[in-house]
């Protein structure tokens, strides 16, 4: 089984976005969930050689593992794809 990197769901970067918190496009996508849940982030930097080269979605992040996000006031907040 291929392992799921950033590079992966890697979308064109948008100035807006801060560069820190920020990912490299090898690490695990797992890792830029973390990252993103721990920091209440929609999006995160993804930085090659200190330079912005795109960006990744949370709902991607979670959309390429499997996962989906529940919509509802009290629904848990994932559910795994059926």
């Amino acid at each position: 089984m291929k392992r799921k990197r950033v590079s992966d769901i890697l979308l064109p970067y948008n100035e807006v976005v801060p560069l820190e918190p920020s990912v490299g496009p090898d690490e695990k996508i797992v890792h830029a969930i973390e990252l993103m849940v721990t920091k209440n982030l929609k999006c995160v930097a993804v930085v090659s050689n200190q330079r912005p080269i795109g960006m990744v979605r949370l709902e991607d992040a979670f959309e390429k593992l499997g996962l989906r996000s529940w919509k509802g006031k009290h629904a848990p907040m994932l559910k795994p794809l059926e």
